[in-house]
This record gives C-alpha cells, structure tokens and sequence, in this order.
C-alpha cells in the first residue's frame, strides 16, 4: 500500500478546473515531484493534500485512511505537513519559537495542566526546545536561535521553515518550490537537505519549476498540464516522454 494514495482528485473555480481527475501514489521514502508550466494545478493539487482545499471529486488516502474533506490541523496531526512558496514565518518571533510552534502537534498538555505549570509541564516545555534545537543544529542555524525571523536573509528564512515544517515530525513533507528565490549554491545545498530529510525517514513530495534540482534528486515525477496528469514516471522516462517534451520541457527550452 502506498503512503499517500490520490485517485481521480479534482477540484473547480467556477468553469475552470484547476485540477482534473489526477491520481498517482506517493511511496514511503520517495521523494516524488509534481512539474508542470504555470497554470497546471501544482498549487492547487497541494491545497488539496494539506486540506486547505476541498476536492470537488475523488480521493485521498494516507496509509489507507480517507483524507479528503479534512481540515488542515487534521492532515498535520495525521503526519502530513508542508512549507509555502512565499514564506510565512511569524516575524517578530524568534528562530527558535518559530520552530517550536511546530511543535504543537507533538505536545500533548491540555488546558488546565498548561496553565498550572506543573513539572511534568515544564518538562515537557524543555524537551520540547531541545527537540528543536536539535533541528536548528541539523540544518547548521542554531547560531540564529535567538534571532527574530524578519532580520534573516531569504535563503536563511527558508531553513527556518524547513525547520518548522520538520518540528511536526511528519510522515509526509509537502515542499512548494522551495528552490523559489535561492542562488545556485542555495540550490545545491537544499538538494542535499531534502536527500538528508528522506534520510532520516520522511517522505517528500515536492513541487518545483527548478528542473535541474528535480531530475537530480527525484526518484518519480508527476507531470500536469492544465489540471491534468500527462506522465508519470522515473526522470530519465519523462524527460524522454514526446507529450512532456512538447507541454513542459519544450516550453522551457524555448
């Protein structure tokens, strides 16, 4: 069984639809991309996984359990979280209190037991910022630790939400162009930050205009053009594969 199951997933603004009877299968330690030119439905396709969409029509499974109609803090508790394209960090927070609001859905203290601060509480609250610590240090940030997310440089901001995203412990990481911004040695080092990522047990679906970074580290690749799926396969198949070539690669050798 696949980790992540899409099947005939769809969903219209008024006669458009963005996203058009599109399945494939997402398997636990794969990093799998999704291309396409602009319009294709990439973002949509995302909103929909995550939940911040409802589809129309069609399914989707994690792990064999139905996630489509749920809410978005529903999908992250079931282990699916995700970063933006545009990033959206709390600016006046600290590096590290912006990791640790991705920790929430690993802290389990209720209302009253948060409130009385108990020592189990405390705890608890100091394994939580070792846990992201231990991330800061992981993706070599833990010198801006103290330092408020809107004095970081983009490449910087984009670690940090890197880092919040892998804060949530996820099953499944949903990356959104995450190249978007960076200069080339950013690029090359997020290639091997996203290998080390599947390394360590996550599985990655991401979507990116950058071809380069996606033939390099994708093991599959789902190609979509005006809300449909055109191809699906390894990348020396799609990049061989005519209707890919005329949609997308043609469009971007142009």
């Amino acid at each position: 069984m696949a980790l992540l199951e899409v099947r005939g997933i769809g969903r219209s603004f008024g006669g458009l639809r963005a996203v058009d009877e599109v399945s494939f299968d997402v398997h636990a330690g794969q990093i799998k991309a999704v291309i396409g030119p602009n319009g294709a439905g990439k973002t949509t396709l995302f909103n929909l996984i995550a939940g911040s969409l409802r589809p129309d029509r069609g399914t989707l499974s994690l792990d064999g359990r139905p996630i489509h109609g749920l809410a978005p803090y529903q999908v992250a508790r079931l282990g699916v979280c995700r970063t933006y394209q545009n990033i959206k960090l709390c600016a006046n927070l600290s590096v590290l209190d912006n990791v640790l609001l991705g920790r929430h859905r690993c802290d389990h203290t209720g209302l009253l037991a948060g409130m009385v601060r108990l020592g189990g509480v405390r705890r608890r609250e100091q394994q939580q910022r070792q846990k992201a610590a231990e991330l800061l240090a992981f993706l070599g940030i833990a010198d801006w630790a103290e330092v408020d997310a809107a004095n970081l440089a983009f490449g910087q901001q984009r670690a940090v939400e890197f880092a919040r995203a892998l804060a949530a412990e996820p099953r499944l990481l949903l990356l959104d162009e995450p190249a978007a911004g960076l200069n080339m040695r950013e690029t090359a080092a997020l290639a091997d930050l996203i290998r080390q990522i599947r390394d360590r047990g996550v599985t990655v679906l991401i979507v990116e205009h950058d071809m380069s970074l996606i033939m390099q580290i994708s093991d599959e690749i789902v190609v979509l053009s005006s809300g449909r799926r055109i191809a699906e396969g390894a990348p020396r198949q799609v990049q061989q594969d005519p209707e890919v070539i005329r949609v997308y690669l043609g469009e971007e050798d142009a």
